[in-house]
């Protein structure tokens, strides 16, 4: 038999494991309800390494570095902005050195064209990368 003490003690217990259960359930289904906050499509990702929030407009590479502040912070409709990237060589000098040997320099270039779903209007197109391609690059 239990005395008043071991019951208490075994009350408090049970009471201490279902309210630790509790507040375990209620942090899980908090989390979830948070995660699903963020809408579907709201990045989109375009080549050649970039990342588009199409809610503001905000356009950065994949290493974290901002190519295009937010277009518009507050961020009402997702979807609103679309990117377009593109990677390609660029052919700058063709001619021939003092031997008369043929010579080419060509360029990696990167840029990427930002458009506003809404009017269909182009707002900004850049080239954001330019450099000399050395042999055996490609």
């Amino acid at each position: 038999m239990l005395k008043d003490s071991q019951r208490l003690g075994m009350a408090v217990a049970v009471a201490v494991i279902c309210a630790a259960a509790g507040f375990l359930v209620w942090g899980v289904t908090l989390g979830a309800a948070q995660e699903e906050e963020e809408p579907v499509g709201r990045y989109q990702m375009a080549v050649p390494d970039l990342v588009l929030d199409t809610s503001t407009g905000r356009l950065v590479n994949s290493q974290g570095r901002v190519l295009e502040h937010a277009i518009d912070p507050s961020g009402a409709e997702v979807g609103r902005y679309c990117v377009d990237g593109y990677v390609t060589a660029v052919t700058r000098r063709v001619g021939l050195d003092i031997v008369q040997q043929p010579t080419m320099s060509v360029d990696l270039v990167k840029g990427y064209v930002l458009g506003d779903t809404k009017t269909g209007r182009v707002i900004k197109q850049r080239i954001y990368y330019s450099q000399p391609l050395q042999r055996g690059d490609l």
